[in-house]
Parts: C-alpha cells; sequence; structure tokens
C-alpha cells in the first residue's frame, strides 16, 4: 500500500505541479495519454483548473459529455441492428457496464481515498467510456455500410 501512497503523491506533483510548469502542460499531459474523442472543452477546463476542486469540476463535467456520447451512438447503433446482432450488442453492453463497475471498485480499492487518488480514477474511467464510445462508432460506421 505505500507503493500505491507514493504513487498518488507521484501523481499529485505531476498534476499539481510547481507553478513553474504552464497550466498547459497538465492539460497536454493528459493529452497524450487520453484517447481520441476527449473533448477540447475538457482540456480547456484543465488547463484554467489550479486546485483538485477545479480539476474535480472539469473531469465531472467531461465524463457527462462522455456518458451522452456513448449513449447516444448506443442508440443510433441499436437502432441499426436487428435480431441477433442488436441481441449480442445488449449483452456486450451489459458486459461492459459490469467490467466497468468492477474496475471502478478494483482501482478505488488500489489508489486508495486520497483526493488525488480519486482524480484519477475518475479520469480513468473518462477514459474507458470514451474508448467503449469509439468502438461503439466504429461498430456504426460498419453497420451504416452493411445495412
Amino acid at each position: 500500500m505505500k507503493t500505491v501512497n507514493k504513487l498518488a503523491i507521484a501523481v499529485a506533483l505531476v498534476v499539481y505541479g510547481s507553478a513553474s510548469f504552464a497550466d498547459a502542460s497538465r492539460s497536454q499531459e493528459i493529452k497524450q495519454e487520453a484517447p481520441k474523442g476527449i473533448t477540447a472543452a475538457f482540456y480547456a477546463c484543465i488547463t484554467k483548473a489550479n486546485d483538485p476542486t477545479s480539476s474535480g469540476a472539469c473531469l465531472s463535467a467531461e465524463k457527462t459529455r462522455q456518458d451522452a456520447r456513448l449513449n447516444t451512438t448506443y442508440k443510433a447503433l441499436m437502432a441499426k441492428l436487428t435480431g441477433k446482432a442488436k441481441d449480442d450488442l445488449v449483452n456486450a453492453e451489459r458486459a461492459w457496464v459490469d467490467l466497468e463497475d468492477k474496475t471502478g471498485r478494483f482501482e478505488t480499492s488500489l489508489y486508495g481515498d486520497e483526493t488525488v487518488a480519486d482524480l484519477q480514477v475518475t479520469q480513468n474511467e473518462i477514459f474507458r467510456i470514451c474508448e467503449r464510445a469509439n468502438a461503439l462508432d466504429k461498430y456504426l460506421s460498419v453497420a451504416n455500410t452493411l445495412l
């Protein structure tokens, strides 16, 4: 657990580093790790954030956007599919939701309950939601081509 706490402190130093680093460097660092689909509004918000509370607000807003994107894409894909393909998508989505829930619980137990750890867990969750929306976007493109 000491290693995890040291990791959380290291993340805190990187994310909320000294004033000598431009705020833009935080958003650039996140951008390097982020999947395609994370919004420009999130990066702009993180650039302006100067404490864990404002960073948390940025993460919360982005999670809302990514959830909406995922739901919109899922509904569009469901509207395109029929029969077994539609049933398989429902089952796949249920499995993904279950995996997401279990992954979140694991990360919470791994990272701990410090504020910085909570921010990291939330960021990881947002990235996974974004990645799932990206996958559904690809499936929707295929469905639009084939159906």
